[in-house]
């Protein structure tokens, strides 16, 4: 069978979350496909590189996704999405593209900037007859939202990160206890929750690091974990931006554990390069619970089933939690977030059935939906390539 050429656009350097996500896709092409694929990776952000028509015409498909890409970042200036081309090179290039589970990620209350250029894009994509997907973490609302018509032609898939193929694995940091895994995000902490200059100041004055309502609810949730159902406590930054939050985390349950916890149940995890999402997720499908702030901190908690409380300071989070029917499960970052984090853990730990009940039927069909997606754009690649 012929080699497919594959040009996938995307984050492949920072987030140990894409790395899932990316991973899932890869996978999924390979299998639509059924024969060699050769993949050529293009990071959007990192070592990026401006692309021409000429620069992909020797691939047989383009995919651009997934991650959150549709955002006011730079990058995403001149189509509303990272993807490193101008709209006039795109309109004149002749491999197909799939655009393959975007997100709208921006923030609660913020407006979209570039509203315009990414409307120009949609045009131009069905136009070209080419794919564009958003993730099911309510983005297709935002964009219908923000775009009007202009989103017309856009479908909803499930986020590729769901299939992370991670069989559970203790991680190194981990002791042979059973542990919660919780992961914080230490990015636009403002935005996720805003903190006024007041707290600030009072913070500063009372210690040598303010106690944000997001530290003080992680720690509550941490020592009720440790103290009432003995497990041991797995913090799991996925970028550099969460380390110190999980460090500020890790200080304050020691001051408040003391002697008690001289075997260290309390432990912070790596921030590894995405090519080892599989294995880093693999410390996930072990735990006996998730508590996770990141879109893939939950996303790939839920696929993994395992049970999963989603901290939720992003309405993609909030999104995703409703798309698999989990919204009592989605707990607002806010200074009533550390009861109700105890009282779902409560639940959860004592009776995970109601969760499952609600998450199984819900998903049942996230595998197919994706693959008949992937499928699709395998197939027109082909077809094109024939052409």
């Amino acid at each position: 069978m012929t080699t497919l050429k594959v040009l996938h656009i995307a984050s492949h350097e920072i987030n140990v979350g894409d790395g899932a996500l990316n991973a899932a896709i890869q996978a999924s092409v390979a299998a639509q496909h059924g024969g060699p694929v050769d993949f050529t990776l293009e990071d959007v952000a990192v070592f990026r590189r401006e692309l021409s028509a000429e620069d992909v015409a020797p691939y047989d498909l383009v995919i651009v996704g997934g991650g959150g890409g549709i955002s006011n970042g730079p990058f995403a200036a001149r189509t509303g999405t990272p993807m490193p081309m101008g709209l006039k090179e795109y309109r004149s290039a002749k491999t197909p593209f799939a655009f393959t589970a975007l997100g709208h990620n921006i923030f609660a209350g913020e407006r979209l900037v570039h509203a315009e250029a990414l409307a120009k894009l949609l045009a131009t994509v069905r136009e070209k007859g080419d794919q564009f997907a958003v993730r099911n973490d309510g983005s297709l609302a935002r964009m219908q939202r923000d775009l009007g018509e202009a989103a017309a032609g856009i479908v909803e898939i499930p986020d590729p990160g769901f299939f992370v193929a991670a069989d559970a694995e203790r991680p190194p940091e981990a002791s042979a206890r059973p542990y919660a895994l919780i992961q914080v995000a230490g990015d636009s902490i403002n935005r996720r929750m805003p903190v006024s200059r007041v707290s600030r100041l009072v913070g500063r004055l009372r210690a040598s690091e303010p106690v944000t309502p997001l530290n003080a609810a992680i720690a509550d949730l941490a020592m009720h974990l440790w103290r009432q159902h003995g497990l041991d406590i797995l913090l799991a930054p996925h970028i550099p931006h969460d380390v110190p939050i999980c460090a500020a985390i890790m200080r304050m349950l020691y001051a408040r554990a003391g002697k008690a916890a001289l075997h260290r149940p309390f432990r912070v995890g790596g921030t590894p390069h995405p090519v080892h999402a599989r294995r880093f997720f693999a410390g996930y499908a072990n735990a006996e619970l998730i508590v996770g702030m990141r879109g893939h901190a939950v996303i790939c908690g839920v696929g993994l089933g395992r049970p999963t409380i989603a901290l939720s300071s992003h309405p993609k989070v909030v999104g995703f939690m409703e798309a698999c029917d989990l919204a009592d499960w989605s707990v607002p970052l806010d200074a009533q977030s550390g009861p109700a984090l105890i009282a779902r853990s409560d639940a959860l730990i004592g009776n995970a059935q109601p969760y499952f009940d609600r998450r199984n039927p819900a998903t049942a069909d996230f595998r197919r939906r994706f693959d008949d997606f992937i499928g699709a754009a395998v197939t027109r690649a082909k077809m094109c390539g024939a052409a």
